[in-house]
């Protein structure tokens, strides 16, 4: 295949602005949609190329086994290599470098979102909470953060933000800033609220220091904002004492509120506003976490699933 359309496409890159690193690795990946249409399709002029290589280019990219335990491209490598296709056409088109405009016509598979792994269980989180004896202040702090965490789904940067004023005890609320800087109000829950009176009456005071007064509500045992090493490490150390044998982390937290609202009837609109979530799609992946509770809901709701069991009885 032409090596010159690939210079070109790394030289108009770079005149393009592009980042050092699309200015490296675009034009390497192109060179595999080159090497595919030799050796695939017997094409060897970019000016000989037709819709149907780019498609057969997709296909031969998601199919093709990369050895003999049956392993496969991942979908993002998938999603890389078609990008640049799609954009070695546009950069070549509108140069005049050229002919055809297949940019349109390359299609970019949606990123499918991952699953969480290893959601806490009701039982877990239970049993991890329970670990956490509030004999001193920074066990009080300790044990106070995660019942928040667990019991509103914020964020480790939202709970570390939170100011006193934030939180308003008669309403059993607390407001939070979010990602984009959007802020959102977020119900406390009633047995969080005995937790969160302790800790400010009994333990917080005892952090502050002369030299580091802050309106920052969770803070360390100098008195300083709490840091995302300071929140992970802490869970690390109750996950270890209580005895779970799987990675626990803050973000944890907040999978573990959403998984078990929805589990036990919460609306899916009420878990997305908890969260924060502009888009319902991100919340709709807590539904996928635990089927089970799904198929006994299909077997005990679905009016044919009835007809069957009533059947065999």
């Amino acid at each position: 295949m032409e090596e010159i359309k690939l210079h070109q496409f790394r030289e108009k890159l770079n005149l393009s602005g592009y980042s050092k690193r699309v200015v490296k690795d675009y034009p390497d990946y192109v060179r595999l949609f080159f090497k595919y249409l030799e050796q695939e399709e017997d094409i060897h002029s970019v000016a000989d190329i037709i819709p149907e290589h780019i498609t057969g280019y997709h296909a031969y990219i998601q199919y093709k086994k990369l050895n003999k335990k049956d392993t496969y491209l991942s979908s993002v490598t998938i999603r890389a290599r078609l990008q640049t296709v799609k954009t070695f056409y546009a950069v070549m088109y509108q140069e005049k470098l050229v002919k055809q405009d297949y940019a349109p016509l390359i299609k970019i598979p949606k990123r499918k979102k991952s699953l969480p792994k290893h959601v806490p269980s009701e039982k877990d989180m239970k049993i991890l909470l329970e670990s956490i004896q509030p004999d001193n202040s920074l066990r009080i702090r300790d044990r106070t953060m995660l019942e928040l965490l667990y019991a509103t789904g914020i964020r480790s940067d939202e709970l570390r933000t939170i100011t006193v004023d934030n939180l308003d005890l008669q309403e059993k609320t607390v407001l939070v800033c979010g990602k984009g800087s959007k802020e959102r109000v977020v119900p406390i829950g009633d047995w969080v609220l005995p937790w969160l009176r302790e800790y400010l009456e009994v333990s917080r005071n005892k952090l502050l220091t002369v030299n580091n007064q802050t309106d920052l509500l969770f803070i360390s045992k100098n008195g300083r904002k709490l840091t995302e090493g300071n929140l992970c490490a802490l869970v690390h150390k109750y996950v270890k004492k209580s005895g779970l044998d799987y990675r626990i982390t803050p973000h944890s937290f907040r999978h573990a509120c959403a998984t078990h609202l929805l589990k036990n009837g919460a609306d899916i609109r009420y878990v997305q506003e908890l969260l924060g979530h502009s888009d319902l799609s991100s919340t709709q992946i807590y539904t996928k976490l635990d089927i089970g509770f799904l198929k006994k809901a299909h077997k005990k709701y679905h009016p044919r699933e009835q007809e069957y069991n009533a059947d065999r009885t």
